[in-house]
């Protein structure tokens, strides 16, 4: 140990100044000898001579005893509550900017501190720590701490919005390559300290997000940097991805994509084409378009704005489309009318209207019906007419009994043929689906034992009979399923 380190050990030099001080601890912790200048009674005893020489008055003192408590707790481990005994008491007020201190250790412990701040908290800490998490340059781990704090302090992902929002419209810096730089600088803290906490979020925050998108694109204006904008725009859909995170149920809402449109619209077709080619996280969001899209669909439902969302993330409507068909790919609950105006990017008209009408007790229902119950008679009767009436012919002895029931397979036959005529030509057909385990979809299946909420894979007991006319599909008879 050398003899300044041993004098300090020993308690031979006592400290003039809070900076002085300062200097002291981090002298020892440089020459690894901490443990012995804290050990035992020192450790109060410091605490107390650094609260001794801070000027209550003065904002950057209380900033800079900030910064030596948190050094210490930093040291001190499980005796960091033996540091922050009697803070608040300095905390009435806020301190100086962080900016004041000497570098990024300082701020970091000094932000530390700041964060042992206990309930009540200080009227003035929320704002505080929004304005100096932005306003920092490189100091990343003191940023990390203070975004720390505004994770911790929100109580749902509206005021992490709300939050996110005041900072960055506060952002005043002249050079736009400069702001763009400390945008990707924030974002990417905040992405490091909240990917695993997580908020209630009890309404679409969508309006607050595009604040937050709205205020983020103000400090880009004018940049040139096009592989930092990559990297922002990418850092931007991460703020999205995680509201669908928190509640899936919002990524079939066309307000959690509202931000997409004001990306594009601010960056221009050419820099938004640019973005979007590169963007490394815009399948993840095309994945959740894309099912929202599908949920939709076999709701039977329609939507303009999420169709619109859709398009921003495309170059073209028939690549989009193209996307859609194959994400619908062996989906065959799926009215086809709805299908279609998905697939076709909304240029084909869905008549929402009439699917309720094509499900009533209509002539093609009564011939779909008569349908299926031929076809369940016929492989029972052929197995009759095959294997059973060749031994009733060889071995019976009643030639009448026999003629009859040849006569009444023979007229079952020629009412089968009959039927399927009559059905092709009202293009009806069943779907071949009977034994198949499908995704259950209310408005095109009947549950065994009436509807069960819930359900999602089922069993199909009785076959469905469609009508398939000018290249659209209509279900005349529900299937009949079972719950698996």
């Amino acid at each position: 140990m050398n003899q300044t380190v041993h004098d300090l050990v020993a308690g031979r030099q006592e400290a003039c100044s809070l900076r002085e001080l300062d200097d002291q601890l981090t002298d020892v912790m440089a020459a690894r000898q901490v443990q012995e200048f804290i050990q035992g009674d020192r450790l109060a005893v410091l605490v107390q001579r650094a609260q001794v020489l801070c000027d209550v008055e003065n904002a950057e003192e209380r900033l800079l005893l900030a910064a030596v408590l948190g050094r210490l707790a930093a040291v001190a481990r499980n005796r960091s509550h033996e540091v922050f005994e009697g803070f608040e008491a300095y905390m009435e007020s806020p301190p100086a900017s962080l900016v004041v201190l000497q570098d990024g250790d300082e701020k970091a412990y000094a932000a530390m501190s700041l964060a042992h701040l206990g309930a009540p908290r200080p009227p003035w800490l929320a704002d505080y720590v929004i304005r100096e998490a932005f306003y920092l340059d490189a100091a990343e781990n003191a940023r990390k701490v203070l975004l720390g704090m505004l994770r911790d302090h929100s109580v749902d992902y509206l005021g992490v919005l709300n939050g996110l929002a005041q900072g960055f419209d506060s952002l005043e810096l002249e050079v736009p390559d400069a702001r763009l730089r400390r945008v990707k600088r924030i974002l990417e803290a905040w992405k490091e300290v909240s990917q695993d906490h997580f908020w209630s979020l009890e309404a679409n925050p969508g309006e607050s997000l595009t604040r937050v998108v709205k205020a983020v694109l103000h400090n880009v204006t004018g940049a040139k940097e096009e592989a930092l904008a990559n990297d922002v725009c990418d850092l931007l859909f991460e703020l999205l991805l995680r509201v669908v995170q928190l509640r899936f149920s919002y990524a079939l809402e066309s307000a959690t994509y509202a931000p997409l449109a004001a990306m594009k619209a601010h960056f221009g077709t050419r820099l938004w084409t640019h973005l979007r080619s590169h963007s490394l996280v815009k399948p993840r969001v095309l994945s959740c378009l894309r099912e929202a899209c599908l949920v939709l669909a076999r709701q039977g439902q329609t939507d303009n704005a999420m169709l619109d969302a859709m398009k921003v993330m495309y170059a073209t409507r028939t690549s989009m489309g193209n996307d859609l068909k194959r994400h619908f790919e062996g989906h065959h609950e799926l009215d086809s009318e709805v299908s279609e105006w998905w697939t076709s990017g909304g240029t084909k008209r869905a008549n929402n209207g009439k699917k309720e009408k094509s499900l009533k007790s209509d002539e093609d229902m009564l011939i779909g019906q008569l349908l299926l119950e031929g076809e369940a008679a016929r492989r029972p009767l052929d197995n009759v007419r095959t294997n059973l009436l060749p031994l009733i012919e060889e071995f019976g002895n009643d030639p009448v009994v026999v003629a009859s029931l040849r006569k009444g397979l023979g007229g079952f036959v020629e009412l089968s043929t009959i039927l399927r005529q009559l059905c092709r030509l009202r293009r009806l057909e069943s779907s071949g689906l009977e034994g198949e385990t499908i995704t259950y979809s209310r408005t095109r299946h009947e549950m065994v034992g009436g509807h069960q909420s819930g359900v999602t894979e089922v069993r199909v007991v009785r076959d469905q009979v469609v009508q398939k006319l000018y290249g659209r599909e209509r279900v005349v008879v529900k299937a009949l399923v079972e719950s698996i």
